[in-house]
């Protein structure tokens, strides 16, 4: 929960207060940090402190809190969660998912040239296709395909569970008769139980039951399922619905924000014609005519590098972080903070600081690439994947996904201003959707897709 989202409101905030903006809301501290180094300072720094999560009866109503990590407390079954999830998912093994993620860019590329109209569904399919693959070892057949269907609607309601209800802060009226007035939050909290309990539990029952067929043995969710097996190779029932979570939240983390970042990077495309062409004369310099790129050039390919960070940069996928919740008092540079105030990384006004970033509302990828007498500004990775102890997972895989997927699409596609009824192009204004994960405004009017004249998928 968190008191706006509104991007503008959230600059103001850092204009008008500095690095600390306190809100209060129905008697409660909302504290908004705005800038990098107060969030090492407090999330990382004095992360025993920290690195909880505030207890919102909307997520108890719609059973986030039974599996998802991004809102459970700090404290044991955390650990043991983020554990598991670091095992799969450290820097030092997500090569071995190199050749999924080609693949799955490949197979993006192939459908966005063959319905370039839908590319809004492609770009669902295809992000839902590679977490499930890598998760599950199941290859979603398409756009209707109930692995996708959930992880949307999940994903949806999880988004909607964070935003602000009455109930958070007045919890006994979930006690009261749905047909009062102003009770509807108690059915938006049954419709998101059941949506919250599909992404949780069909995935893995689904994964389980492949197994049983011989299928999904190079998953993560078979080498999780195989590294709880006790000494006389039986599974307990506790550690299967420890690893239906943990793979969940690999699902639930991947599909949403793959696809919110790959939306922005084609809308960046739309109003930034010369960038493209920047890049695509990178990778056919790099790359050649000839063939897809691999992972092997990707540290050939700065410029495409820089585009990506600037993609993250420009429209975060999240306008705050998830919140933190201080557990006692604390006082940091002369602010005094509260015990159980909600505490918020300020992503979006972080990214936009014109000292860190000049023209900030400008999308320069030039500005990450180091020059003789300026070195680059702070990646934006660093900030949009938090810091600290509930520093995001799968934050390495993430960037690679986002990375390979962006180099593909300039080797295989042209992406254009699509065109009114007079032939006139349509300029998008840029405008995102003010919920928990960001999405472009009506973006399926705004971009036109082709291929090049010698298609290489």
């Amino acid at each position: 929960m968190v008191a706006t989202r509104d991007c503008e409101t959230l600059r103001s905030l850092r204009d008008t207060y500095g690095s600390i903006a306190h809100l209060r809301v129905f008697g409660r501290s909302y504290i908004y940090l705005n800038d990098y180094q107060t969030m090492v300072d407090l999330f990382e720094k004095r992360g025993n402190i920290y690195s909880s999560r505030p207890h919102l009866v909307m997520n108890d109503l719609q059973g986030w809190n039974e599996w998802s990590i991004a809102v459970l407390p700090y404290g044991p079954e955390l650990r043991r969660s983020r554990q598991k999830l670091h095992q799969f998912l450290q820097q030092s093994i997500v090569p071995d998912y190199h050749s999924f993620q080609e693949q799955s860019s490949c197979r993006l590329a192939e459908l966005l040239l063959s319905d370039p109209n839908n590319f809004m569904d492609v770009v669902k399919l295809s992000a839902a296709d590679l977490i499930t693959r890598v998760t599950y070892g199941y290859k979603a057949t398409g756009i209707d395909d109930p692995i996708v269907t959930t992880a949307e609607e999940g994903m949806k309601a999880f988004s909607n569970a964070q935003g602000f209800y009455l109930v958070n802060e007045i919890p006994w009226l979930q006690y009261l008769p749905s047909w009062l007035p102003g009770m509807n939050f108690l059915k938006v909290a049954k419709d998101g139980y059941k949506k919250s309990m599909a992404m949780y539990k069909n995935p893995y029952e689904m994964f389980k039951n492949n197994l049983e067929m011989g299928m999904g043995h190079s998953s993560i969710s078979a080498r999780l399922l195989e590294s709880l097996r006790e000494k006389n190779g039986e599974v307990s029932q506790d550690d299967e619905d420890f690893a239906a979570k943990v793979t969940s939240n690999i699902y639930a983390g991947g599909a949403d924000t793959t696809v919110s970042a790959l939306l922005t990077f084609i809308l960046a495309m739309v109003l930034n014609p010369e960038v493209q062409r920047k890049a695509q004369e990178e990778v056919d310099n790099v790359v050649g005519r000839n063939s897809l790129p691999t992972f092997a050039d990707l540290p050939k390919l700065k410029y495409i590098d820089a585009v990506r960070k600037e993609c993250m940069r420009w429209q975060s996928v999240l306008a705050t972080s998830v919140p933190h919740v201080v557990t006692r008092d604390d006082e940091i540079n002369g602010y005094f903070i509260p015990a159980n105030s909600i505490i918020m990384g300020n992503i979006w006004a972080i990214l936009r600081d014109p000292v860190e970033y000049p023209d900030p509302d400008k999308f320069i990828p030039e500005r990450f690439i180091p020059t003789g007498d300026r070195n680059s500004p702070l990646d934006p990775g660093k900030i949009v994947f938090s810091v600290g102890r509930r520093i995001c997972p799968g934050r390495h895989f993430a960037e690679n996904s986002l990375f390979i997927g962006l180099v593909t699409i300039f080797a295989t596609c042209n992406i254009e201003k699509a065109t009114d009824n007079q032939g006139n192009p349509i300029i998008p204004d840029a405008e995102y959707i003010k919920q928990f994960i960001r999405h472009p405004l009506n973006i399926e009017k705004f971009p036109k897709l082709d291929s090049f004249t010698d298609k290489r998928v």
